[in-house]
């Protein structure tokens, strides 16, 4: 694996790059301020003593060395370094320092041009650890130019102090740095291991193992992410139960016919001499089985399209008049059961469905109804709305369902009663078909023991006002 292709990488070269720039940041930003706010210092300094000078020399109508020098006493400036006066032409008439005097030379350059001309000058430049300043300004005699003040400065203390100043912001960044740089491995390092359990935990489950879980601590994106997966992993887990569930279901139910039709077909080849009545009724025993095996499959059918297909061009559905046409359908199967139907339905009881889908999920809750009824008994239909929810009840006298089965009969291939199922031509998926139809309208289904006898099976549907139903007119 190449490690410059991980998260850690990434994640340690951004931060390095970051550290990277808040580095040159903090050795140069305050190191170019400190020396700017000490070269606007020294040059006050230098020009204001420069002006005293300039200013205690303003007084004399000649420049002249010795008296230069009396006034230089009386002021008693030591800050400079080394101060000179020249004429007006440039010529030095007094120079400060005992060592390389330069009385009676020429003083050529730029800050002296400059200040001969009338204006202030100076020049500061950071060179060695030290700071050397020029400074230069007029010198009047009551409105004319005599000559001018020039100080020069070389100060290696403030440079010091600068130099000091960078080494220990050096120092600071290094252990900043390390130390940074130390945190910012550990947590990658922590961040590496749980995403390693994490895509760990994935290759489990992508190799089947659905119920393997991971654990891993905090509420941060990782935790968050761990948290989704037990709970992804987990209906995975659900789905594969169901699905193998169902696959046993199926291949049970599929065989039981398949072998009685193998049964009666061996029959009829193996009975020499068969009557043509026994073979009638042989092949009216595989006939039935064969219609077995056609609604069984056209009702896995019918839970394989509801599983993998979204409802599709919803409109407004009357509930109450789906279930007045489903009980007239099923009054012929009502009468031959001796079973009484009963439809109480209100005009409010509109829903966004599909109306096939409304009269398959009435018809078989009033079918199953009229089956597993006692004779002389009744099936009762009412629909009315209350909370903005569209309420659908089917009444029955019947067997009814044991108060422990209530959760398990909407599952697919489940029967209460399996005799009875047979007898009837029971799949045990049109309750499995009501649900998943419901459910796919924004509903929910359930079902009731009714006293003394009977079940009462309730589905709801999210209602429509008035308003809502013109919009599809």
């Amino acid at each position: 694996m190449d490690y410059t292709r991980t998260l850690s990488f990434k994640i340690v070269a951004i931060i390095c790059a970051v550290i990277f720039v808040a580095v040159i940041l903090i050795n140069t930003y305050p190191l170019f301020t400190t020396q700017e706010l000490i070269v606007d210092s020294i040059c006050g300094d230098m020009l204001q003593t420069a002006n005293i000078i300039a200013s205690s020399l303003s007084g004399l109508s000649t420049l002249e060395n010795e008296k230069i020098s009396a006034i230089m006493t009386i002021l008693d400036i030591q800050d400079s370094e080394r101060i000179i006066v020249t004429d007006l032409y440039g010529e030095i008439v007094y120079d400060s320092t005992s060592k390389a005097n330069r009385t009676g030379y020429y003083l050529l350059l730029p800050e002296l041009v400059c200040a001969l001309s009338g204006q202030d000058s100076f020049y500061c430049q950071y060179i060695r650890d030290a700071f050397e300043s020029r400074a230069c300004v007029p010198l009047y005699n009551t409105d004319s130019i005599i000559g001018a003040v020039y100080l020069y400065e070389y100060d290696a203390y403030q440079g010091s102090l600068l130099v000091s100043m960078q080494q220990n912001i050096r120092t600071m960044t290094l252990i900043l740095l390390f130390f940074t740089l130390l945190i910012t491995f550990f947590f990658t390092s922590v961040i590496r291991r749980r995403m390693k359990k994490l895509s760990a935990a994935i290759g489990e489950v992508r190799a089947g193992n659905y119920s393997h879980r991971i654990s891993i601590r905090g509420r941060d994106e990782v935790g968050e992410i761990a948290q989704e997966f037990n709970e992804l992993s987990g209906r995975l887990e659900r789905t594969e139960n169901l699905r193998r569930q169902f696959v046993s279901n199926a291949s049970h139910e599929l065989k039981t016919p398949l072998a009685s039709i193998k049964l009666l077909a061996d029959s009829i080849l193996q009975t020499h001499g068969m009557s043509m009545e026994d073979m009638r009724d042989f092949l009216g025993d595989i006939s039935e089985e064969i219609s077995r095996l056609t609604r069984i499959t056209d009702r896995l059918l019918t839970l394989t399209r509801l599983d993998v297909a979204q409802t599709s061009q919803l409109q407004p559905v009357n509930i109450g008049y789906v279930a007045t046409r489903a009980t007239r359908m099923l009054t012929p199967l009502a009468d031959h059961y001796r079973v009484t139907l009963h439809c109480e339905t209100a005009d409010n009881c509109i829903a966004m469905a599909e109306e096939d889908g409304i009269y398959q999920i009435i018809f078989n809750l009033m079918e199953n109804a009229i089956k597993y009824n006692h004779p002389e008994g009744y099936v009762r239909v009412i629909s009315y709305v209350r909370d903005q929810q569209v309420y659908c009840m089917v009444d029955d006298t019947g067997i009814g369902v044991p108060e422990s089965e209530l959760e398990r009969i909407f599952d697919r291939f489940y029967r209460v009663d399996k005799a009875r199922a047979r007898a009837t031509g029971g799949t045990g998926l049109g309750l499995s078909i009501v649900r998943t139809t419901v459910e796919q309208y924004g509903g929910r289904v359930w079902a009731q023991r009714r006293e003394p006898e009977g079940t009462r099976f309730i589905f709801t549907l999210p209602a429509m006002d008035k308003e809502q139903i013109h919009v599809f007119d």
